[in-house]
């Protein structure tokens, strides 16, 4: 909690995250980019290969992801949001209390959920997919498993985001986590373990994240014994209320088109769409590295009022971000017809799902700092309607484009498309009308035009330099990716990266 206090107010991105944050976003990064390649080893070499003939499994163990990450973020009732939102405002036993506090609230919903579960849950697992219930059914109690797991993990995380730990937090959750579960499809594929052991042995590696994590909490458990902050307590309540609304909200919208494509598709079409959006999610690697380190700063800003160190951390995120993530969607699309060829018959044609997704994880790079802001302001409940409502509005269109216009998983990315357009102009809107903010500089247009042109520009088909589709890919991508991302820094639309080069090296031009 100190630890924010020492950062001071500063004027841009690099200026922000120094010292321990800093050190923590270089940890983030590392780790994000070592899991992507891990990543993509295991979604798009490995795991087509290792559930051959056997996709229903696969579409298992997303679905079984999906929900447990939906009953966790319930079953908490918010709790992690109150962490985050609170525990920097104290110290010493007054801290502890506040913990303590905050943590019964989410042992009470955890015990409810459990007991919600354990009388209603298989008979609700079957309904995921009428035509593999028996398979459901098998395995429905290791969706009671890794909620309980995860419901422990987002309190842990919480914790160590409150603590800036928000690198080793990537580590676990980029490293293990993606590393233990390629791991597990090497040995399948190669007859090591058998099929049956898949998803148990892939539940226990949930297990081994829960202990990394909690381990750097022992210390501030074992402190707990200050008692409670009751006259706070009101107000943790209804903070955690309004996080368990909106943030459970929010990760139901996000899980549902897995879940509604394993009941209106079936659950062999899961992984075809999971491929797909694990590639167009390459394209938010940036602002999934600084989304955290943007929450403990911005948490520490908003309680001191430095609005003008705000607005700019917000003007500099969002140009970051779009600049980064404009660069490797370029990339990706450059090269993505060779890319293809690589792939299982299958899981190709592939790409339209890829640029939905990818434009999706672009607007929401856009609007990174604003939502931390909106949350962390005094008009939070105000996320509260917008995230009820995009779950209303992900149901009806993912029903519009699969049941309706039945186009199948690609319409399932278009829905997600609509709905996250939808969803950030609302935040958009509201954050600039309620606190006088927004992300928006002349810089954006010319960089979406540069990536869009270097994309075009680079977009052969497979074949066309007569070398391997993993070449042809990587050089197109490199070509375009790059490209962008040298007119836009010659464009000094990255002066913190510019600064940091000539404060090492002067002679940089």
């Amino acid at each position: 909690m100190q630890l924010l206090h020492g950062v001071g107010s500063s004027d841009n991105l690099l200026q922000v995250i120094v010292g321990v944050i800093a050190k923590q976003s270089g940890y983030a990064v590392i780790a994000l980019g070592v899991g992507l390649v891990i990543g993509a080893a295991n979604n798009m070499v490995v795991l087509p290969r290792a559930f051959e003939g056997k996709e229903e499994i696969w579409g298992l163990i997303r679905i079984m992801t999906s929900w447990g990450a939906i009953c966790a973020a319930l079953s908490t009732l918010g709790a992690p949001g109150a962490i985050v939102r609170f525990l920097n405002r104290y110290t010493g036993a007054e801290r502890e209390k506040a913990l303590k506090s905050i943590l019964t609230i989410a042992f009470s919903g955890l015990t409810l959920t459990l007991g919600i579960i354990v009388i209603f849950g298989e008979r609700w697992v079957t309904q995921l997919d009428p035509t593999h219930s028996e398979l459901l059914t098998a395995h429905a109690p290791w969706f009671l498993v890794i909620m309980v797991i995860m419901s422990a993990l987002h309190i842990f995380r919480a914790m160590l985001t409150v603590a800036l730990r928000t690198g080793y937090i990537s580590w676990v959750d980029e490293i293990w986590q993606k590393l233990s579960y390629a791991s597990l499809a090497v040995l399948l594929l190669f007859d090591v373990i058998p099929l049956v052991a898949f998803v148990p042995l892939y539940v226990a590696t949930y297990g081994v994240s829960l202990v990394l994590l909690g381990l750097p909490n022992v210390s501030v458990f074992r402190q707990l014994s200050a008692g409670w902050n009751r006259q706070d307590m009101p107000k943790f309540m209804e903070y955690s209320s309004f996080s368990l609304f909106a943030g459970g909200a929010a990760i139901i919208a996000m899980q549902l088109d897995y879940i509604m494509i394993a009941k209106y598709l079936g659950l062999e079409e899961v992984p075809i769409y999971t491929l797909g959006v694990f590639i167009g999610s390459v394209v938010g690697m940036p602002g999934r590295a600084t989304v955290n380190i943007v929450k403990g700063v911005l948490a520490d800003k908003v309680h001191n009022e430095e609005d003008g160190s705000i607005r700019r951390l917000n003007k500099t995120t969002a140009r970051v971000n779009v600049l980064l993530m404009t660069c490797l969607m370029a990339g990706i699309w450059a090269g993505f017809d060779p890319f293809e060829q690589l792939l299982p018959a299958n899981y190709r044609g592939l790409e339209g799902v890829f640029l939905c997704i990818g434009l999706s994880r672009i607007i929401a790079g856009l609007n990174t700092s604003n939502n931390q802001h909106l949350a962390l302001s005094e008009h939070y409940r105000l996320v509260l309607p917008i995230n009820l409502a995009l779950v209303v509005v992900t149901v009806a269109m993912n029903y519009l484009f699969l049941v309706v216009f039945q186009w199948g998983i690609a319409g399932a990315a278009l829905a997600t498309l609509g709905t996250f357009v939808w969803n950030n102009l609302w935040r958009l809107w509201i954050v600039h009308k309620k606190l006088g903010v927004h992300p928006f500089t002349w810089s954006l247009p010319v960089i979406s035009a540069v990536g869009i042109g270097f994309a075009l520009l680079f977009h052969w088909d497979a074949g066309q330099l007569g070398l391997h589709p993993l070449l042809e890919a990587l050089i197109q991508g490199a070509l375009a990716s790059g490209g962008s991302f040298v007119v836009c820094y010659a464009l000094g639309y990255l002066p913190e990266l510019r600064t940091g080069i000539k404060q090492r090296w002067p002679w940089w031009p």
